[in-house]
This record gives C-alpha cells, structure tokens and sequence, in this order.
C-alpha cells in the first residue's frame, strides 16, 4: 500500500528444501515493491515447529477366545494422523505361548509418519482347545466272580486272545456294570474304573447307559446282546471283536453319557459292552453327542422260543435251542436232565441262580442213539428259580425250572 501509486500484492516463495516440517526452523522472506516513487524493500520472517505428534491407531479388532479354531492370519486396524494421510494397517499373529489349556498370540501394529513419529498397539488373542490323550479299550463287568462275567481268556472252550467280559442277565431288573479301561488279562489291577455300564430289563425292553466318571469320555462303543455269551461271525466263527457285535453305537464326540434303548429280548440273555475310552486334558467345547442315544431297530431277541435251524451233522454252526427235557418240575430235591442227540458229545450241565451265578455244573459223556439221562443233585441250593443250561458240540439250551419248597 503506497500514496504514490496503487495498492498490490506480492508473494515470495523460499526454497523447499528449507520448509521441512520435521525440523524446527525459520526463514527470512524479503518483499520489494516499486510504485515508481519511491522503492520500498520489506523483510519478514516466517517460523515453524518440527512435527512431534505421533499418528493415533484406532478401530482395533476385537476377537473373542477362540474355541478349536486357528489363530486368524491377518487382522486389520485404522490410523490417522495430525499431518499424514493415515489408513488401514495390519498384523500377523506372533509370540506364540502354551500355558496349560490356553494358547495366546500377539497382534502388533504399527503407524509411522513421515517424521518418523510412531503409534504401537498390541492385542493378545486366546485360543482354547479340546486335547484328549491315553485312549484304550474298555469292557463292562457285572460282577467280580466268574459267573454272571466271564472273562474271554478264562473261557476254557474257546481259545480267544483278546481280554473283556460277556456278562449274564437272568432276569427283569437293573444291573449296573463297573466299566475298566485298559485292564489287561482281565486284570483290574492295571486299568483304569472309568465309569459305569447301567441295564435295566424291564418289559420286555432293555436299554444300556454308558456314564464316565471324572476327566474320563467315551468315542465309540459296541454292544453285543444275545443269547449266547458270544456273538457269531457270518461263517459260524464264534468271536469277540467289537466290531462283529450287533450293536455299534458309532463314532462318538468324546461323551461321558450315552445310551442305548429298547432292545427287544425275551428270556435271560449275555451282554458285552465295550467301549473305547481316553482322558479329558483340555476341553473347550460341547459334545454333539452328549447324552444322546439310538434306539434299537434289530429284531426281536428271543432266548425263550430261538428260530434256528437245527445242525446237520459235521455242521460247525451251533443250535441256539438244544431239545432236552427236565423233569419232575416243580422239583424238590433233584431233577433229571434227559436228551436225546444224533451225534457223539460231551454233554456238560450247568445250573445258574436267579441272579445268574454258576451254582453247579456237571459234565459226562453222550454216545449217538441213546437216551441220555443225567441226575442233579439240588438239594443244597436255596434259591427258588433256576436256570438248566446244557451244552453240547453242537447246540447249546436253557431251561427255566421251579422249586417246590
């Protein structure tokens, strides 16, 4: 502005290289204007302060704890800044650590601007986890003595190489079995109790629950019900292996509770119930199958009436429904046991209480054509029902009988 002439307006620009805005500084401008009057020169000085103001990270990713799933490879954050553009950052997992049954992993991000001011933000994400460990096969006891459980490698008429028990059920109740893990030769002493195998034979019907006991799960489980003490392979093999039972329950998501239900059986009957168990470490979730079941579609069980087909002669198949007779019933102080086969045997004759225990056994010999009759002395025995089993070669019957006292 200037009484001479007009009023205006002029600019200098100092050199870039003096502007940096990361270093504090100043700079001295001069302005010259000639209004053709006079010449008027002025100088002003121009100061800044270096950028110290560090960029802000925000919208930081929440994960909640993770259950069985993987770490997640990326997560993403924002930042701003008081000079710099700013945008979207990530970050990798790192620091991986173990500590009992939670796993961590860091999450750091970084924002720098051009002054080398920075931001760091650190997010811990946890990730739980299901770990089992020390899984071994398991079997069902009834009872402590031979009889209603039968150990597989006791059995003196077959020659099995597996260890478990086949367990007797003579009639309608609630029978309750110890479930051992990793018993080997029958041998409680080195397995594990894990739990229990629950029977209940009521109407006709029987379901079997499996309940584990403390850190101990179940993922799978055969059962095997019949009329015999073991099942029987297509070609008439008798065997024990899980797999040829009648039941298979499945694959199974680690449960402690299971159940099968209403199974049709008539007349006493053998139960094997397997399982194979493992020890809970780490858990983090729910099973799927916790506390299912599946009922039975086999067809009825009939121990009492068995449609089989009775053995030819030379035939390795065994007749579930021996003809024999037993007499005078109700009884008093002994019964006969009468027979009468096609083939040379030797004929053995059990005798079982009403809760299944072996109370006497006899054994003689049987020649083709003969009419076979062999007394039983039950004078001592107390109990009230009682149960005739008679094996041959080739068949196998039972009878129930009263006493007359």
């Amino acid at each position: 502005e200037n009484g001479c002439g007009e009023d205006g307006m002029f600019t200098s620009t100092p050199p870039a290289a003096d502007m940096s805005i990361c270093l504090s500084g100043s700079i001295a401008l001069t302005y010259s204007a000639d209004d053709g009057c006079t010449d008027d020169t002025v100088t002003a000085t121009f100061s800044w302060t270096a950028d110290t103001t560090p960029p802000v990270i925000n919208n930081l990713p929440v994960v909640e704890t993770l259950c069985n799933d993987s770490f997640p490879a990326i997560l993403y954050a924002d930042w701003t800044d008081n000079c710099a553009t700013g945008g979207t950052i990530s970050a990798t997992p790192s620091n991986i650590t173990t500590v009992g049954c939670v796993q961590t992993a860091d999450y750091v991000f970084v924002a720098e601007d051009d002054c080398d001011n920075m931001d760091i933000q650190t997010i811990t994400v946890e990730r739980e986890f299901d770990f089992y460990e020390n899984c071994e096969t398991a079997f069902g006891r009834l009872s402590s003595e031979n009889l209603p459980s039968q150990c597989f490698l006791d059995d003196n008429d077959y020659n099995f190489n597996r260890w478990g028990w086949t367990n007797y059920i003579a009639e309608e109740g609630v029978y309750i079995m110890e479930l051992w893990a990793g018993a080997a030769h029958c041998d409680i002493s080195k397995g594990d109790y894990v739990g229990t195998v629950t029977v209940t034979y009521s109407g006709g019907l029987v379901d079997v629950e499996y309940n584990l006991v403390g850190d101990f799960v179940m993922n799978s489980a055969h059962i095997n019900i019949s009329c015999d003490k073991y099942p029987t392979k297509p070609n008439g093999t008798i065997t024990v292996a899980p797999w040829q039972y009648n039941f298979n329950l499945g694959s199974l998501d680690y449960v402690t509770n299971y159940t099968l239900e209403d199974v049709e059986v008539h007349g006493p009957f053998w139960i094997i119930a397997h399982a194979v168990t493992c020890t809970q470490k780490c858990s983090c979730s729910l099973s799927n199958d916790e506390g299912g079941s599946q009922i039975s579609e086999e067809d009825v069980i009939d121990c009492v009436n068995p449609s089989v087909t009775r053995p030819r002669s030379g035939d390795l198949g065994l007749d579930w429904n021996l003809d024999f007779t037993v007499y005078p019933v109700p009884f008093k102080k002994d019964i006969n046991v009468q027979y009468v086969l096609d083939y040379d045997t030797e004929i053995k004759i059990q005798i079982f209480d009403i809760r299944g225990r072996l109370v006497k056994e006899l054994t003689s010999d049987y020649i083709v054509g003969t009419n076979g009759v062999t007394n039983v002395d039950l004078e001592a025995i107390s109990s009230p029902v009682l149960f005739v089993k008679v094996i041959t070669k080739y068949g196998v019957g039972m009878e129930k009988i009263i006493s007359a006292k």
